[in-house]
């Protein structure tokens, strides 16, 4: 369980900017900051932006930003958990399967596992429930644009609204 308040390290991505940064999140961890219905921004700290492509190049320092989560494609975090409680337990009613998908959104394909029930049902993943937000495990995401640049992360946590596609995969098929 997280603490109060803890600062947590993230890499937000838009559709074309990259901005690692410290976000501070309350008790319900990452998720719950970014699935809270009751704020539509997300301030972080020490925020450091660049564009897509040349990602590794800092074009802006600031000491504090506000973001969008609306314009928000995905945030990549290391540790799962950094999501909050519901990154830290499975649910104790039903055993929970790893499934691998590929999906796209306007400017990124992304590869990973997500965890589910019994079988994977895109309905249920992609319009069902209340969050905006997703956790897939142990993912890589492509710019669609700079098919040479690649991120990764233990967690990345994608915006639900700009999926255009999901897609199983064979187990071990990348």
């Amino acid at each position: 369980m997280l603490a109060s308040h803890v600062f947590v390290n993230t890499d937000y991505f838009s559709e074309t900017h990259r901005i690692s940064c410290r976000t501070l999140v309350g008790p319900t961890g990452l998720m719950g900051l970014l699935n809270d219905n009751n704020t539509s921004l997300a301030d972080v700290e020490n925020a450091y932006f660049s564009r897509l492509e040349q990602p590794a190049k800092i074009m802006a320092h600031y000491d504090r930003a506000s973001l969008y989560k609306a314009n928000l494609i995905f945030v990549i975090v290391n540790r799962r958990e950094d999501l909050g409680p519901a990154g830290l337990m499975r649910s104790s009613f039903s055993l929970m399967v790893s499934a691998p998908v590929w999906l796209t959104t306007p400017t990124f394909e992304l590869s990973g596992t997500v965890e589910v029930p019994n079988k994977l049902d895109a309905h249920a993943l992609l319009v069902g429930g209340t969050g905006k937000f997703m956790p897939i495990y142990k993912a890589t995401v492509v710019p669609t644009m700079y098919p040479n640049t690649s991120f990764a992360g233990e967690v990345i946590v994608v915006n639900r609204t700009r999926v255009e596609a999901l897609a199983p995969m064979a187990k071990g098929k990348a």
